[in-house]
């Protein structure tokens, strides 16, 4: 199942990248209600194939998982893969410069799930939806809070 949504950001593509991406394992609780904590896992700094170890809270309930990143495009385009209990979530994120100092950022999410879990998937899209909108206005917050 995927999900698609987009917000414009007052900052530059750079600005954006390092926080979403470069940062990711430690900025993504930040903008993601769910994720309590993100931990690196693999030594260096954020590159395709870098690791974490994820805990997230679903329905009161820890959850943990993990993450691996599988595209990372400085300033354009990061991609990461979360497993968690019975649910893989690949998440993508563009990076567009739209003039003036801003950027839009494009977030998609394609979430499968084994066993009995995969049949819920049609009735969460939209709790996804609006669980995306959130992250993507909390983004926006922390992105140009720090701009100020």
């Amino acid at each position: 199942m995927r999900v698609h949504a987009v917000q414009v950001i007052n900052g530059r593509p750079e600005e954006v990248f390092r926080f979403v991406a470069t940062d990711h394992f430690e900025n993504h609780a930040k903008w993601d209600p769910a994720v309590e904590v993100m931990t690196p896992t693999s030594p260096g700094p954020m590159r395709e194939g870098a690791t974490a170890r994820l805990i997230r809270r679903d329905q009161g309930k820890a959850v943990e998982g993990t993450v691996t990143v599988t595209t990372y495009q400085p300033v354009h385009a990061f991609a990461a893969v979360s497993r968690f209990g019975p649910f893989t979530l690949h998440q993508e994120v563009g990076i567009e410069a739209v003039g003036d100092g801003r950027t839009l950022v494009h977030l998609a999410i394609d979430t499968a799930a084994t066993g009995t879990s995969r049949l819920l998937l049609p009735l969460m899209r939209r709790r996804f939806r609006r669980t995306m909108t959130t992250s993507l206005r909390a983004m926006k917050q922390h992105i140009e809070a720090d701009a100020r």
